[in-house]
């Protein structure tokens, strides 16, 4: 990246490449701090003397409140600026992974888990409204590919080195790590130089300063409309982050390691998703290309349920290619959503955000209340998800034949 103008305004201590790895670390927030300790989940709770009911609010609580700071902290950062917001989310975040790492009690740790949600919901608002300040608009997709590319690196490492942490140490050993990547990113925020000028900042009354400007951005149908249909992928993608471990290490009767293995080999196979739209722009558009991949996504889902319950290799190959149709749809839907409004960057970020996470959310409790094995849990789960999905997308064309198009909406 050196050399090139990748950049609207230059940042003097970190530079395009410290810029990016910045916003590599705060978008991997998110995976880690689920993904980590993913592995020791099933006996957590007779560590903490709970039940496993109370220990997976760890993880629906963690993805609730990371839906919040994206809501609070987005449009925030459009009235007093990125590196405030960015540098107060990540203290909290390295506060809230040093509470969890010592916490006592399943409720001092789910407590724990909310603060250090805000704190990465506040920088990972950051990330996207950050790229679409700094970053000039021809290289923006270019950069929101790569950042969804390193962010992939999150959920293969995660559960590997969770897995050997948890084996040779225990869960809490996960979280002094996670405080480590708070403090490191910590740094690099210091380092940043503030991408929205005062001058380009949103003035709003009283009044307005808390969800006027979400409001006014999830009232656009064109924007809220195709929201909805894209972060149903997310949907179906935490549902299986919640019980991944319970699949594999209980189900199929693996052990920590195994389970982190077919974690990562999933999660690697996404590695593929990101460059798949720069590869098929050649040849062809995008709403054809989206549509190809939610029936792919659909037929994925479609062997999960007839298949996935044979070997675990089976299962996991079948989730394997759904996670690439969701890393391949989202830096193209991102962007596509990015563009819809001029100003409110911020905001707009953190609708996006928000949705898709509180998407995740919902799945994550649905795969929870259906009352069968964890595989079939999941494939009901994603396979109804993407039914919607195709039809919603099928109607969303009818509706809007322009939604790919890149051209901003009035909010």
């Amino acid at each position: 990246m050196a050399g090139m103008n990748w950049l609207e305004r230059p940042q003097r201590h970190l530079g395009t490449v410290g810029l990016m790895a910045l916003l590599v670390c705060t978008s991997m927030m998110m995976p880690l701090s689920l993904d980590m300790y993913t592995p020791a989940v099933p006996h957590m709770a007779e560590h903490l003397s709970t039940t496993t009911a109370m220990v997976n609010l760890t993880l629906v609580g963690y993805n609730f409140f990371f839906a919040v700071g994206l809501l609070v902290f987005g449009p925030l950062s459009d009235r007093r600026g990125r590196k405030p917001v960015l540098l107060s989310g990540l203290l909290a975040y390295t506060a809230g992974s040093l509470l969890c790492a010592v916490a006592p009690t399943i409720e001092v740790l789910i407590a724990a888990r909310i603060i250090q949600a805000l704190g990465a919901g506040a920088a990972d608002a950051m990330t996207n409204s950050i790229v679409k300040d700094a970053f000039v608009e021809e290289k923006r997709q270019i950069a929101i590919s790569f950042i969804q590319l390193m962010f992939i690196l999150g959920p293969i490492l995660a559960p590997i080195v969770g897995a050997w942490v948890v084996v040779a140490l225990d869960w809490r050993a996960t979280f002094w790590i996670l405080m480590g990547t708070g403090i490191l990113c910590t740094v690099l925020a210091l380092l940043f130089e503030e991408s929205l000028p005062a001058s380009e900042r949103h003035v709003a009354t009283r009044k307005e300063e808390t969800l006027y400007q979400f409001v006014s951005v999830l009232k656009v149908p064109a924007f809220t409309l195709p929201l909805l249909v894209f972060t149903l992928l997310n949907f179906g993608f935490m549902a299986y982050v919640s019980v991944a471990s319970f699949v594999y290490e209980s189900y199929f009767g693996l052990d920590e390691i195994a389970y982190g293995t077919y974690y990562a080999i999933a999660a690697f196979a996404t590695v593929l998703g990101p460059f798949a739209w720069e590869f098929c722009s050649r040849f062809t558009k995008a709403k054809t290309f989206i549509t190809v991949e939610f029936g792919v996504a659909l037929a994925a889902g479609i062997a999960m349920l007839t298949l996935g319950h044979l070997s675990p290799q089976i299962f996991c190959a079948s989730f394997a290619v759904f996670a690439i149709v969701e890393a391949s749809l989202r830096p193209l839907s991102t962007n596509i959503l990015l563009s819809k409004f001029k100003d409110a960057a911020g905001t707009t970020a953190s609708a996006i955000n928000f949705t898709n996470t509180c998407m995740g959310s919902l799945g994550m409790l649905v795969v929870g209340w259906i009352h069968t094995d964890y595989v079939s849990a999941l494939a009901l789960t994603i396979f109804g998800c993407m039914v919607v999905a195709n039809v919603g997308w099928q109607a969303l064309l009818r509706r809007y034949p322009d939604v790919c198009e890149l051209k901003a909406l009035d909010a």
